[in-house]
């Protein structure tokens, strides 16, 4: 039986209609310019959204050769680990066993390498077929649909039509993501270090306490795909967080919040219609930190328009969660570091951080899909950017509990400002974890250069 799945999937943002599989069929891996959306009602994407999720079609039209000599270079190294390992254990001459483990692992490197060119290339074979086709079969459609109709109205009503919504605005296309060629560099890297790892603790002959470690390898060359990745097609795992930043002693990380119970757990709940970034901070030490955090105008640009700096309290193994508003296209994390002035407490303003059951503010959107309590927050002194955190006691998503949460928010002096924690209804589960107002730079720093 024919299979019509298509080869990507589109994942709709968070506000969105979701379009037709005629709409689907057609688009297939186009992105949509920055800032456009079917209607004007609606917020715009996030930043750095992943529209495309690739399904096991795009997979199967990568030829059989580039798929299978992977697998058969992590055959062969894996049987030679085997008998490394085995020889070892009976005092044997494992070194005999190296040589195929070398061949093995070269053939696994250089197949996961063709693997992702040629999904590469079945990608960018996708997209340049699907513009074909809007451009040959898109206005007979629409004509079809709306016979009689002059080609203009015929497209608009087939816009509506793709998006089940009236009055939908034509699709703007933006130029391709980079997230592909990112995920298939990493995929890459990653392989080649499993493959070294085993090689190299091979020739150690001290395999034992990493057999899983090499098990969990073998999942990887089967598909030639990091499992977790956003190219992955098991599970959930497109919405897995991404890696942002970490600390030069691994100690600190960060990680880009990009599942949809995330986002509706944290920038669902803060104001208006701008762009908003979550990011989460692990942490092997307690203390209260810089955070560096630069904006990005364009998506293209090298260095960031503006850096920021935050105050926050992190604590060893509590997930801390940082919530970024902004007008630019995108942001980032340049650095994380314990802060190393005489008082490490001086950003720190006076403020009380109160429940607020009967705010007269307006809702935000997250709250219709998610728990959410409102606290008002009174500061004594005017803040344009305000770092406001809790300890919640509630998961979010991926996120466990208990977990600090910070939102970033202006401040009046003496003016009650509500500011929402997602998660929970109640208010006994979350603690005020206090204010902070720290200066940020103007120019684009260091840590992002």
């Amino acid at each position: 039986m024919h299979d019509a799945t298509p080869p990507l999937r589109f994942r709709t943002p968070p506000g969105w209609p979701t379009p037709s599989s005629e709409w689907v069929d057609l688009f297939q891996g186009a992105e949509p310019d920055a800032g456009w959306r079917p209607i004007e009602d609606i917020p715009p994407a996030p930043s750095r959204w992943r529209f495309w999720a690739p399904t096991r079609a795009l997979h199967r039209r990568v030829p059989r050769a580039a798929r299978v000599v992977p697998v058969v270079g992590a055959a062969i190294a894996l049987a030679s680990f085997v008998a490394v390992v085995v020889l070892w254990a009976v005092g044997g001459p494992a070194v005999l066993a190296l040589a195929p483990v070398v061949a093995g692992t070269a053939l696994w490197v250089i197949g996961a390498s063709r693997y992702a060119d040629r999904l590469a290339e079945a990608l960018h074979a996708v997209r340049a077929e699907a513009s074909v086709r809007r451009a040959t079969e898109l206005p007979a459609r629409a004509a079809a649909v709306f016979p009689g109709a002059d080609p203009a109205d015929a497209s608009a009503g087939w816009d509506a039509r793709g998006w089940a919504v009236p009055g939908a605005r034509p699709f703007v296309a933006g130029p391709p993501s980079r997230s592909g060629t990112r995920t298939q560099r990493a995929l890459v890297a990653v392989t080649a270090g499993v493959a070294g790892l085993v090689l190299a603790t091979g020739a150690s002959v001290s395999l034992l306490p990493l057999v899983p470690a090499v098990e969990e390898g073998a999942a990887r060359a089967l598909t030639g795909v990091e499992p977790g990745s956003p190219w992955s097609v098991e599970g959930d795992d497109e919405d897995a967080a991404q890696p942002e930043w970490t600390s030069d002693d691994g100690s600190i990380e960060a990680w880009w919040l990009a599942g949809d119970d995330e986002w509706e757990g944290t920038c669902d709940l803060t104001p208006g219609d701008a762009g908003c970034d979550a990011y989460e901070i692990d942490s092997d030490r307690t203390c209260t930190a810089v955070v560096t955090v630069g904006f990005f105008a364009s998506l293209d640009d090298a260095r960031p328009s503006r850096v920021e700096e935050r105050t926050v309290s992190i604590t060893e193994g509590v997930p801390l969660v940082l919530v970024e508003n902004h007008d630019e296209d995108t942001s980032s994390i340049g650095d994380v570091s314990c802060a190393s002035d005489d008082d490490p407490h001086a950003d720190r303003i006076a403020a009380t951080q109160g429940a607020d059951a009967d705010t007269d503010a307006e809702r935000p959107a997250g709250c219709a899909t998610t728990d959410c309590v409102a606290f008002a927050v009174r500061s004594s002194t005017d803040c344009a950017d305000a770092a406001v955190q809790f300890r919640v006691g509630a998961e979010v998503g991926s996120i466990g509990a208990p977990h600090d949460v910070v939102v970033m928010t202006p401040l009046l002096a003496g003016q009650p400002t509500d500011v929402f924690v997602g998660g929970t209804t109640y208010a006994s589960d979350v603690t005020p974890g206090g204010v902070t107002c720290r200066a940020g730079t103007e120019d684009d720093s260091a840590a992002h250069a």
